[in-house]
């Protein structure tokens, strides 16, 4: 009965050591991942990881795989919850300083060469209702600027590509991350193919986009996209339309939802300095924004907020000072 019992121990002690895997710039494949002296490198600990388990990443600079050329990127397992801007020391996420990151970039192949990036730096999957989470990184360098037709890795979501489907409803956490100097066709930082995503205390600055969304790409189309935006700062940001956010219910729904967002000297070429939607009627774009500001935000036609038609329905409680205007028809309060 005692040797049972201590087995018993044992084993439990062995999963739940497994439940949390450390990651290191200097980690290697063959190390056991139960502790910074034993820290993996990113492609192991990937590849080890679970849904429930959790990825501690020392601060540091990490790129995907060169191996699979310009479609190397982090595909993150459902369910994993992924903290960065660790030290190194410390036993508790309470330990970790805030303001601190671990940089996922794309730039794997020549220094200052943008050309040779990888299309999207993370690409978050989705199985049923499993919530992943990305919290504490600087996502950078991704290129997705290849034209093609549609929305699809090469040309959209260079930072981050959120992959949920139609009739997916998963609601993957994104906290404390920056998303900074990436670009692509559509959506320079951030693609949502649908899914109820909560971005919350992120940043979105320089990013492009050639032709929309120049941050942010949110995608309902066929489908249904209604991601959360809290307490985030969208800054600095181009593209042709939309250059803080683009929304596209084209024969779906897109109806994010805004709260404590500052949009401040976005440049978009056309319409929506700030935030751009798309649909038509077979389809529905419905923008909500609670206590956010807009200063200094820029477009050839004049509007921190605009659409390609007759908004369906853009509801607004915001502050704008200076730069375009507002075009809500509905006001939540």
């Amino acid at each position: 009965m005692k040797s049972f019992l201590l087995l018993l121990c044992l084993s439990f002690s062995i999963t739940c050591m497994a439940q949390r895997i450390y990651v290191s710039p200097n980690g290697t494949a063959s190390a056991s991942g139960s502790s910074w002296s034993e820290a993996l490198n990113m492609d192991a600990a990937l590849k080890q990881a679970m849904s429930g388990m959790e990825i501690w990443v020392r601060e540091g600079i990490y790129k995907p795989n060169a191996t699979a050329g310009r479609k190397a990127t982090f595909v993150f397992p459902a369910g994993v919850k992924v903290y960065g801007g660790f030290a190194g020391t410390e036993s508790s996420l309470t330990d970790r300083q805030l303001g601190t990151f671990s940089v996922l970039s794309g730039e794997i192949g020549k220094p200052d060469v943008t050309a040779d990036n990888a299309y999207t730096v993370v690409t978050l999957k989705s199985e049923g209702q499993d919530i992943t989470t990305l919290d504490g990184f600087m996502i950078s360098g991704g290129n997705s600027r290849n034209f093609r037709e549609g929305l699809t890795t090469g040309s959209a979501g260079g930072g981050l590509y959120i992959m949920a489907g139609k009739d997916n409803m998963s609601s993957h956490m994104i906290t404390n991350c920056i998303f900074e100097k990436n670009m692509a066709h559509n959506g320079g930082a951030v693609l949502v193919d649908s899914g109820r995503p909560s971005f919350i205390n992120c940043v979105f600055r320089a990013n492009k986009a050639d032709f929309n969304g120049g941050a942010v790409y949110n995608k309902g189309t066929a489908s249904l996209a209604s991601p959360i935006f809290r307490d985030c700062t969208f800054e600095a940001n181009s593209s042709n339309s939309g250059a803080g956010m683009t929304n596209n219910g084209t024969n779906g729904e897109s109806s994010p939802l805004l709260i404590g967002c500052d949009f401040i000297n976005n440049t978009s070429l056309l319409n929506g300095a700030a935030i751009y939607n798309i649909f038509n009627d077979n389809g529905e774009t419905q923008t909500i924004l609670e206590d956010c500001n807009f200063v200094g935000n820029d477009s050839i036609l004049g509007d921190d907020v605009s659409d390609n038609g007759v908004s369906k329905a853009i509801a607004a409680k915001a502050k704008q000072n200076g730069g375009g205007s507002l075009r809500p028809t509905t006001v939540r309060k």
